[in-house]
């Protein structure tokens, strides 16, 4: 096994700390992708979820780098310089370093989903 090989197995294999923050009082851009686009206000409900989302996942991040688009499903997070992408049981945080995955269950980052609205049933008249 060549060194570069080996230096590149040993990096993959570390987890890492992140220091992953939101920019005080912005809004946070949330995309699901194939979906809604919309706007999370420092104030609200869904941004206080996602300000205690990154304060418990600094940690435990693994280096990897995608060499090629990443996958066009789930929900897209953007705020100054906080760039998270979330699909399946991961999530990807591509930050100026370089990329860092870290396994999650879907569950843990439902509250981006906007809830479907139930259909208006009032009478167009």
């Amino acid at each position: 096994m060549s060194v570069v090989a080996f230096c590149f197995i040993a990096l993959a294999g570390c987890e890492r700390h992140l220091p992953l923050a939101l920019p005080v009082n912005a809004p946070v851009q949330v995309v699901e992708v194939g979906g809604d686009h919309y706007t999370l206000d420092p104030s609200s409900e869904g941004y206080r979820k996602l300000t205690q989302w990154v304060s418990n996942n600094r940690s435990r991040w693994s280096w990897g780098h995608y060499y090629a688009t990443p996958p066009a499903k789930g929900i897209i997070v953007r705020a100054g310089t906080l760039n998270l992408q979330f699909f399946d049981s991961t999530v990807l945080a591509r930050m100026p370093e370089g990329d860092y995955i870290k396994s999650l269950p879907p569950s843990e980052y439902a509250f981006l989903r906007r809830k479907p609205t139930a259909p208006d049933t009032r009478s167009g008249g």
